[in-house]
């Protein structure tokens, strides 16, 4: 639910807020700074605009989540240099070598950049992707880690995916990183985003058994 109010202290504005709640925003800090809210806990706080203060449920995580951002709080999955950001990873039964052949294959880059036939695996090399998004790689260090823009349609800025193989005890850990993302909405498209792309790279490491 958290997450499903910051999407909303995001986008409602002060005379959604005030047809609402009765108040803008402005006044619901008033209103909670006087009641302690600043040092109290996410839970506690709609807690207390439960108690006569907000009658929807909704509302009251809105209104809780808008405070504590006003207040330098951050969301799940914010933080202050990268924005947005998410990690996904998972030990397939590979061995590095193979794992970092599969990730830089033309079926694994599909997976998890979508197609970009234009690729080249070195620094500075620009892509396009055939979903719009563009970018380039940064860095590269075979058999480690890769680490790429990707600029997606109608986006201001590009995110930054950042993909490693990590040797482990039962084979081999693909993490994906992916910072820069525009809010709670992106973040969460692109945990499901990299969630396929493992299902999908262990089906192929299955393909190839």
């Amino acid at each position: 639910m958290a997450e499903n109010g910051t999407q909303a202290a995001n986008e409602v504005s002060d005379e959604a807020l005030v047809n609402a709640t009765g108040r803008s925003w402005e006044e619901w800090a008033a209103v909670l700074d006087a009641r302690g809210a600043a040092e109290l806990p996410h839970g506690k706080i709609v807690a207390l605009l439960a108690d006569g203060l907000i009658e929807s449920s909704w509302w009251r995580q809105t209104v809780t989540v808008g405070y504590a951002r006003r207040k330098g709080a951050r969301a799940v999955g914010e933080t202050a240099a990268t924005g947005f950001q998410v990690g996904v990873r998972r030990t397939l039964p590979l061995a590095p070598a193979d794992a970092w052949r599969l990730v830089t294959s033309p079926d694994g880059v599909r997976a998890w950049l979508g197609d970009s036939r234009d690729l080249a695996w070195e620094r500075g090399a620009a892509y396009t992707a055939a979903d719009g998004a563009s970018g380039e790689v940064r860095v590269i260090k075979p058999d480690s880690h890769v680490r790429v823009t990707r600029h997606a349609p109608g986006r201001e800025r590009a995110s930054t995916i950042q993909v490693r193989v990590i040797p482990a005890a039962a084979g081999t850990t693909l993490s994906f990183h992916e910072e820069h993302l525009p809010g709670a909405d992106a973040r969460e498209e692109r945990r499901r985003h990299y969630d396929a792309v493992l299902d999908r790279l262990a089906e192929l490491v299955g393909a190839n058994e």
